[in-house]
């Protein structure tokens, strides 16, 4: 027959627990063993967390924070220790905590009851690595290393209960015990953990974390001491935290001058470092005058010249300081201190041809557009292009077209010399890379051009200028990634697809088709536009795209007195008259009194007679190219 358990036996009884705590403070071992052995139920009494004014402990918590080894040997000998030791309870460590998720082992260590501990840990198989409510994630180690409880860290690295490596934190960052007391400062525990093999220059995980390494938590929090001790132990000094920025920068940004100083007599920094990091947040200049000041006086203590950017007008001709009284009187004007800031950015970045260079000098003119200080803007600009071109960037010209297109907005007029200059950049080899955008903005700023003949007063000679430029942009004869050429991007809608970059400041003057444009090319470009150029999609020209998308027939009759080719067909064998569903367009082409030229009427008998011109010596290819044009049996897949 099995036992019955009565229910009455299954609850705790309030005295019995009681008097088991209060046999527990008093550390009466021999009453306490013999009271559990008068118990039916001892392991109920010994998994109960119970509430002691604002502490929650176990009676294995009780014995653990007071020290008595010989209770816990007792109380394992009543219930399995692993039923008592990750049990969880609220304990103060100190006057202003109360931690709760706390374990034994982790009561007897902040105790500093390291026998007993011990016996937790070998006896009981307590856990070191478990966390709580205060160090959430963090291994006990760590949680010492935190707490600066050199004890403790003493206590697991010496008995083999924790590795000063192996031993990372719970969470994304992976933290180590070394990082943790580095970011706290705390000199003494990194000493011990060095000594101990702890990895220098471990990192963190987690790409969210301002550091990353030992010494970039120690330069953020400005302790040279430690600083020093991590330098002395051969922490790599070329670390930089995940945003980029070196340990000199950091150190500027928080205004720690101790130990930019350091780093300066270390020569982990130079003179040309603090320089820049003084300089890199261009808009907050004032905040790091200090920083500049100890610049000044490095270089003057150390006797290191400057070697100065020439004055140019994109700085408005302005010199770098060389004193320290220079710089005090520009130090309250807030334009002339960005254009020293420029200055100082490009004498130590182009050097090193780093491009961060020049994002500064856009933004800055977006600041003087702002202002309509347009012509500022635009000498900073060709500026930044030229250092592009330096560094061997590839540049573009889309901010220009937004420029002038602001300037046309505001009704200003627009220098003749300044926007020739721009136009002229087009031409440039920094402009190879992306050649549907280069043939866009260069279309742009004829759209442009059109805009300042028809609104502005100039002078012939001004004219002449801008007409030779055209011819010279037509002369090249650009051609985009599938074939269009200058000619398909203006008479087709689907350019202003393209007109993308800001586009709320520019379309209103950008549009397309664009018959101004067309004519304009048409007109300075004829002897070199090459009108029957078909893009290699379709295979149509120009004048197809003009008779398939539009029921006004200016362009088709721009492009048909300019001399376009009628009977030029596609890959559909379709000429463009056949592509037209406008009837107006139709009736256009019936109107044209253009002859059929002979070259034409050969080209089709050729082509319908079906003559082999491949491998006749006398059909040059582009005689070749010429009767294709003429094939009205071509199709796209025959070709």
């Amino acid at each position: 027959m099995e036992d019955v358990i009565s229910i009455a036996s299954l609850y705790i009884d309030e005295y019995a627990s009681d008097e088991l705590y209060e046999l527990v403070r008093n550390n009466l071992a021999d009453q306490l063993d013999a009271r559990l052995h008068s118990l039916s139920n001892p392991i109920q009494y010994l998994t109960t967390v119970r509430c002691c004014g604002e502490e929650e402990l176990t009676l294995l918590m009780v014995a653990v924070l007071n020290g008595y080894n010989e209770i816990v040997q007792i109380l394992f000998q009543h219930c399995p220790p692993e039923l008592q030791v990750e049990l969880h309870g609220s304990i103060r460590i100190s006057k202003s905590d109360v931690v709760t998720r706390m374990t034994a082992v982790q009561c007897a260590c902040y105790r500093s009851h390291f026998v007993v501990a011990k016996t937790l840990i070998d006896i009981g198989g307590a856990d070191v690595n478990h966390d709580n409510d205060k160090w959430p994630n963090y291994p006990l180690l760590i949680q010492a290393s935190g707490e600066n409880r050199i004890d403790i860290v003493r206590f697991l690295v010496e008995n083999g209960y924790a590795d000063v490596n192996k031993t990372q934190s719970n969470d994304r960052d992976r933290c180590t015990a070394i990082i943790l007391s580095a970011y706290k400062g705390y000199i003494t525990i990194i000493e011990y953990l060095i000594e101990k093999g702890a990895d220098i220059n471990y990192s963190c995980k987690n790409s969210n974390l301002d550091g990353t390494v030992p010494i970039t938590f120690a330069v953020l929090l400005g302790d040279v001491n430690v600083i020093r001790l991590l330098c002395d132990s051969g922490a790599d000094t070329k670390a930089t935290l995940n945003n980029g920025k070196t340990l000199v920068m950091v150190a500027v940004d928080h205004q720690h001058f101790d130990v930019v100083d350091f780093l300066l007599q270390r020569s982990i920094a130079t003179i040309d470092d603090l320089e820049l990091a003084a300089n890199l947040s261009i808009y907050h200049l004032q905040k790091a005058s200090k920083i500049i000041t100890i610049a000044f006086e490095y270089r003057a203590s150390n006797n290191i010249p400057k070697i100065c950017v020439e004055p140019n007008i994109a700085y408005e001709f302005y010199r770098e300081c060389q004193t320290l009284e220079e710089f005090e009187i520009i130090k309250n004007d807030p334009d002339r201190m960005w254009i020293e800031a420029a200055l100082v950015r490009e004498r130590i970045l182009l050097p090193r041809n780093d491009y961060s260079l020049i994002r500064p000098l856009l933004d800055r003119g977006d600041v003087l557009a702002s202002r309509d200080e347009f012509g500022k803007c635009f000498h900073l600009w060709v500026h930044a292009f030229r250092l592009y071109q330096t560094m061997q960037i590839t540049t573009n010209m889309h901010r220009f077209v937004w420029l002038f297109c602001k300037m046309l907005t505001k009704n200003q007029s627009i220098p003749i010399d300044q926007f020739l200059t721009v136009c002229y950049l087009v031409f440039e080899p920094s402009q190879t890379r992306y050649m549907n955008n280069d043939i866009q903005n260069a279309l742009f700023l004829v759209i442009i051009t059109t805009k300042i003949l028809e609104r502005q007063v100039t002078e012939n000679e001004e004219r002449s200028l801008i007409f030779r430029w055209i011819s010279k942009l037509c002369q090249r004869n650009l051609v985009a990634k599938n074939g269009e050429t200058l000619l398909h991007f203006c008479v087709d809608i689907c350019t202003n697809q393209y007109l993308n970059w800001r586009p709320n400041d520019i379309r209103s003057h950008l549009q397309f088709p664009n018959v101004p444009a067309l004519q304009l090319l048409l007109a300075c470009g004829s002897h070199w536009l090459d009108l029957d150029a078909a893009e290699r999609i379709f295979g149509g020209t120009a004048l197809h795209l003009a008779c398939q998308q539009f029921e006004e027939p200016v362009i088709v009759k721009c492009l048909i007195h300019a001399g376009a080719h009628l009977d030029c067909v596609n890959d559909e064998g379709q000429t463009p008259i056949e592509c037209a569903d406008d009837i107006a367009i139709r009736a256009l082409f019936n109107t044209q009194n253009v002859p059929r030229r002979l070259k034409c009427i050969c080209a089709r008998l050729i082509v319908d007679e079906r003559l082999n011109i491949v491998e006749d010596d006398l059909f040059t290819p582009y005689l070749q190219k010429f009767i294709l044009m003429h094939d009205h049996q071509r199709t796209k897949s025959k070709c």
